[in-house]
């Protein structure tokens, strides 16, 4: 929905402005549209089940199926609240809502082992909608932690554009040499910015 303007009319109580009634309608309208905005919901996958993924120099989908108790989508942006997600747990790839909305995601992975030759693991945030990363958005490094097990998160920005919008967006994961297995992957999708405001 676009803003409602209020009609204030030429001069005070000329009778061309809006009534009482309509302004504090326009204005409710106006504050629900802008309370709907934000939201996020956060996926992890099953704590009896997790995937682990070992990932190599080509790059890998990350799957992230939601199945975790601590999974929670009871606070999504609220047009889409009961009704979608921002993660698709079958395909595993971001779905934005709308043209020009804008969000912050939260990347979780522990990381159980590495081969000698793998320094760090590449993250590229991919809305080609394939089977391998061609339209990259974003690229984050993780650096091979000390000891292991340990488990790395790191947070960043995105806009949505046509394409990702058609396609979603894949998270693929790649080592620099060797390999890393990886497990209890997760994500917090949060929406800060409603295009069409």
């Amino acid at each position: 929905m676009a803003q409602t303007p209020l009609v204030l009319g030429t001069i005070a109580n000329d009778g061309t402005g809006d009534g009482l009634r309509d302004t504090f309608t326009k204005g409710e309208a106006n504050h629900t549209e802008l309370y709907s905005v934000g939201g996020w919901g956060y996926y992890k996958d099953a704590a009896t089940t997790p995937t682990t993924q070992t990932f190599t120099t080509t790059p890998a989908k990350m799957q992230i199926d939601g199945g975790h108790a601590n999974s929670e989508s009871g606070y999504l942006p609220r047009e889409i609240r009961g009704t979608a997600e921002l993660w698709d747990t079958t395909n595993d790839k971001i779905l934005p809502i709308e043209l020009g909305d804008a969000y912050d995601v939260r990347i979780e992975v522990t990381i159980d082992s590495i081969t000698a030759s793998s320094q760090f693991l590449t993250l590229q945030l991919d809305i080609a909608g394939g089977v391998s990363p061609t339209n990259v958005v974003f690229t984050h490094e993780l650096n091979k932690p000390k000891t292991l097990p340990a488990t790395v998160s790191f947070t960043f920005p995105i806009f949505c554009l046509a394409t990702f919008i058609a396609n979603g967006g894949q998270l693929f994961f790649n080592t620099d040499g060797g390999t890393m297995v990886c497990s209890a992957p997760a994500i917090l999708i949060k929406r800060d910015f409603k295009g069409s405001l």
